[in-house]
C-alpha cells in the first residue's frame, strides 16, 4: 500500500492533528496551507497530506495516516464524491484515529465532528472480520448459522433502527397524526399497536404545524395520563440541504443526550417541502442535497430519520418529487383516510431488509385539551394505536368492483416480492396465500387469480410469472 503524499512529514508525536485535503483542489490547498496559511491558522507548518484526483482514483491502495494517529482534520478542497467522503472516514477509523473533524472549506466555523461515527466504523470493521475469520475471501456461512440475528428496531415492524424512513399522503390524511404517536410512544418506552418499542428521547422538527403540534402532544398526554419530558419540539423548518442546519441538528441533538440521559433514537422532519430550502423537490440534484443532509444526520446521531412528505397529484403513484428520495428509503408508509371518517389506513410501501407489515386501519378521537377565554373547547385528535381491519382496499385498486380480501392479499403479495426483487410467479403467489387463508386459499386461488387477469390488475406470462400492472 502506497502512502498518500507527505505522509512521512507528519511528526512523530502521534497526539499531533494529521492535516489532510481531499478534492480537485487538494494539491493547490495544501500548498497555500504550508505557504503560509496553516501557521496562521492552526501555527502548523508541516507539510499537509493531499488526495487529488490521482490519489481519490486509488484510495484503496492509500495510506492516508500512519496507525496510531489520534487525531485528524480532513478539509474539502474542490470536488469530491460523498463516497469517497465516507472512504477516508473508514480509513481513519481504522488507522486508529479518534477525534477527526470534517471542514467543508476554509474557513468553516462548524466543521463536522466525527469522533461518533469513527468509533461506530471501528465496530462494523471488528464485526465483519469476526465474520470473516474463517479465512475465505466471500462472505461464507455454513447451513442455519445465523438465522436468528434480528433487525434492530425502535419501533418493531415499522421503524428499523439508524435508518432514512418516510410517511406519505394528501394533505389532511392525518399523517402528521401518526407521526406524533409514533413519536411519544418512542419518548415513553410505551408499545404502539401492540409493537416493541426501544425507549429514546424524540426531536420533532415542527416545519408546518405551530401550536397545532403542541396541542396534539398535550391530547396524546391526556389520553394516556402521563407528561412527556424527552420529546424536544424544534419550532421552525430545517432544512437538511444546508450544512450549518444539520449541525445544528446534530449539536443540540448532543445535548439532549447529555441532559436526558437518554440517547435521541427518532428525528422527525415535518414535512419535506417546509424543510427543502426553496429547492425543486422533483430535481434529482436538489434532492441528494436533501438525502445527504438526511443522511449525515442519520449517521452523527445514530437516530432513525423519519421525513413527513406529501404524496403527487395522483396519490396512488407515491409521494411526489424526485424518485431519488424513495430510493434512499429504508421503510416507506402510506397513510390515507378510511372512506370520509376519523381513521387512517397506514400501508407499508417498502421495507428494504423485513417483511412489509400488512395495511391496518387506525382510528382517532376528539380530545379537548382547554378551554379558552371565552369557554369555548379547544380540541385536537389523538390516533388510537389498536389495529383493525381496513374496510376499504389499498388506494391502488381503488375503484375495482367485487374485490375481496383474497384478492387484495395477492395483489400485497406480489407488490411486496416485486419490490424485493424476489421470486415472483404463479406457484409462490399460491404458497403464499395457502399460508394465509389455509385450505380455503387452495381452493379459491385460480379463481381469485383469473379475476384480477380479467381485471387487468395482474398479467401472467406463458411462464407462470407474475406482475402488477
Amino acid at each position: 500500500m502506497k502512502n498518500a503524499p507527505n505522509l512521512k512529514h507528519l511528526p512523530k508525536d502521534k497526539l499531533t492533528e494529521a492535516i489532510i485535503f481531499a478534492g480537485s483542489h487538494a494539491y493547490a490547498h495544501a500548498k497555500g496551507w504550508e505557504e503560509g496559511m496553516g501557521k496562521q491558522i492552526a501555527e502548523d507548518t508541516t507539510p499537509p497530506i493531499y488526495l487529488g484526483p490521482k490519489q481519490l482514483a486509488e484510495l484503496h491502495n492509500i495510506r492516508i495516516v500512519d496507525a496510531g494517529r489520534r487525531c485528524a482534520r480532513v478539509i474539502i478542497a474542490g470536488e469530491i464524491e460523498p463516497i469517497l467522503i465516507n472512504a477516508i472516514a473508514e480509513k481513519l477509523a481504522l488507522a486508529g484515529v479518534e477525534d477527526a473533524r470534517l471542514y467543508k472549506g476554509i474557513p468553516d466555523k462548524h466543521p463536522e465532528d466525527w469522533h461518533d461515527y469513527l468509533e461506530r466504523l471501528r465496530d462494523e470493521a471488528a464485526m465483519e472480520e469476526e465474520e470473516n475469520a474463517s479465512g475465505y475471501s466471500l462472505p461464507i456461512t455454513f447451513g442455519s448459522d445465523g438465522y436468528d440475528v434480528e433487525q434492530d428496531y425502535i419501533l418493531k415492524s415499522y421503524l428499523p433502527a439508524n435508518t432514512l424512513c418516510s410517511i406519505y399522503g394528501p394533505s389532511g390524511s392525518y399523517k402528521s397524526f401518526l407521526a406524533v404517536s409514533w413519536a411519544c410512544h418512542i419518548a415513553l418506552g410505551l408499545k404502539w399497536a401492540g409493537k416493541r418499542v426501544s425507549q429514546g428521547s424524540v426531536m420533532y422538527i415542527v416545519g408546518e404545524g405551530g401550536m397545532g403540534m403542541k396541542r396534539r402532544v398535550k391530547a396524546w398526554e391526556s389520553v394516556h395520563g402521563v407528561k412527556i419530558d424527552n420529546l424536544a419540539l424544534v419550532n421552525r423548518p430545517v432544512f437538511p440541504v444546508r450544512r450549518e442546519e444539520v449541525q445544528l441538528v446534530v449539536e443540540d441533538v448532543h445535548k439532549m443526550n447529555a441532559k436526558k440521559g437518554k440517547p435521541v433514537k427518532l428525528i422527525v422532519i415535518d414535512t419535506l417541502a417546509r424543510c427543502f430550502g426553496g429547492n425543486d423537490e422533483n430535481d434529482a440534484k436538489d434532492m441528494g442535497a436533501f438525502i445527504e443532509g438526511c443522511d449525515t444526520i442519520k449517521r452523527e446521531t445514530g437516530a432513525t430519520v423519519l421525513v413527513v412528505h406529501h404524496s403527487g397529484k395522483d396519490d396512488t403513484k407515491g409521494a411526489r418529487g424526485s424518485s431519488a428520495f424513495r430510493a434512499a428509503l429504508d421503510a416507506e408508509f402510506n397513510v390515507r383516510r378510511e372512506g370520509e371518517g376519523g381513521a387512517i389506513i397506514l400501508t407499508c410501501t417498502k421495507m428494504k431488509d423485513a417483511e412489509e407489515p400488512r395495511a391496518t386501519a387506525f382510528d382517532l378521537s376528539e380530545v379537548e385539551v382547554f378551554k379558552d377565554k371565552d369557554g369555548d373547547a379547544v380540541a385536537s385528535l389523538v390516533l388510537r394505536d389498536t389495529p383493525r381491519e381496513p374496510q376499504e382496499p389499498d388506494p391502488e385498486l381503488a375503484g375495482v368492483k367485487h374485490l375481496s380480501d383474497n384478492h387484495v392479499a395477492i395483489w400485497q403479495s406480489i407488490r411486496s416480492r416485486t419490490s424485493k426483487g424476489e421470486p415472483c410467479n404463479v406457484s409462490v403467489i399460491r404458497d403464499d396465500i395457502i399460508a394465509l387463508f389455509g385450505e380455503n386459499g387452495r381452493k379459491g386461488y385460480k379463481r381469485w387469480l383469473d379475476k384480477m387477469v380479467r381485471d387487468n390488475l395482474i398479467a401472467v406470462d406463458d411462464a407462470g410469472n407474475v406482475r402488477l400492472i
